[in-house]
């Protein structure tokens, strides 16, 4: 279990690249970056808000069982519970279902890159947060990267035959600010409680504030038309997507420090591009493999020493 000390208090800004909180990042993005496929596989069973609140209603269970066997405290003395109903609202309900709506209306592959707008938002809110300005290497960093996402907006306006569009793609950005949001929350919580405890109690609140919609989405014939495919993807992204990545995505921003950590974010298309081309015959066009190849030297910049 992470520790809860004052040193587990402050990011070690200084982390290298072999370190854990870098292992915990690269492993969260290499999930997070197949979700987008995994959820045009689950919206093909189930409409896509359904399919955004299921994927959270279906974690509670599993965060459950995870505080049981950690004996996590509930973050709820003081003004930790709104941290902790801000980062289930944000993060856990905002962003899925964003995302998730996002997705139903773009393609795979542009939803993996139009998430990468997360480290901008994420930088821009910890240095609001902070009130310390993030360094001009980050700066560079994060202006080449978004350009990637610009290249990638500019090609869902002039395209359309790929089934990509830029509503689709906007949407699943402002899920990305929903998400940069969770984590400041989480920043305030984590260091007296724990990322573990953090994340499955957030996992909880937020299960609780979506059961009431659920139960009015989802009928006993809508339950029985979920196709085992549909189920699988229902599974990947409550216990992996909603869990496991989470936990160790906070982890790293804890110890790594936000605005470091966070540039990781944009290597998530390299895993969401690949696997649309390869499960979903989605066309690699130009400028698609142009935008990541800019995104991913911008994270090359900002992770530069």
């Amino acid at each position: 279990m992470p520790r809860t000390d004052k040193a587990a208090a402050q990011p070690d800004n200084t982390v290298s690249f072999f370190s854990l909180a870098t292992a915990a990042a690269v492993f969260a993005i290499a999930i997070w970056g197949a979700s987008s496929l995994v959820t045009k596989l689950g919206i093909l069973s189930v409409d896509s808000f359904t399919l955004a609140i299921l994927r959270t209603v279906a974690s509670v269970p599993f965060a459950l069982a995870i505080i049981w066997m950690v004996r996590g405290k509930l973050p709820w003395r003081g003004r930790d519970k709104f941290h902790l109903l801000g980062m289930a609202v944000t993060g856990l309900i905002g962003f899925p279902v964003l995302f998730t709506l996002g997705v139903s209306h773009t393609t795979a592959g542009h939803a993996a890159v139009a998430q990468t707008a997360m480290p901008l938002f994420a930088g821009l809110l910890e240095a609001l947060d902070n009130r310390r300005w993030p360094a001009l290497k980050w700066w560079v960093g994060i202006t080449v990267a978004f350009g990637g996402a610009v290249i990638l907006i500019a090609e869902a306006i002039g395209v359309t035959a790929t089934g990509a569009t830029w509503q689709g793609d906007l949407i699943v950005i402002s899920g990305s600010f929903s998400a940069a949001l969770s984590f400041i929350f989480a920043s305030r919580l984590v260091p007296r409680y724990g990322s573990v405890s953090v994340t499955m109690w957030s996992v909880v609140v937020a299960g609780i504030l979506l059961l009431p919609f659920l139960t009015m989405r989802l009928d006993a014939l809508a339950l029985a038309s979920i196709t085992l495919t549909g189920w699988l993807a229902i599974l990947y992204l409550s216990v992996g997507a909603s869990i496991l990545a989470y936990i160790t995505w906070i982890y790293a921003l804890t110890r790594g420090g936000i605005s470091r950590m966070v540039a990781w974010q944009y290597a998530s298309p390299v895993v969401g591009i690949a696997a649309a081309a390869i499960f979903l015959a989605e066309p690699l066009t130009p400028m698609l493999i142009i935008a990541t190849v800019v995104i991913l030297l911008g994270v090359a910049l900002v992770q530069r020493r």
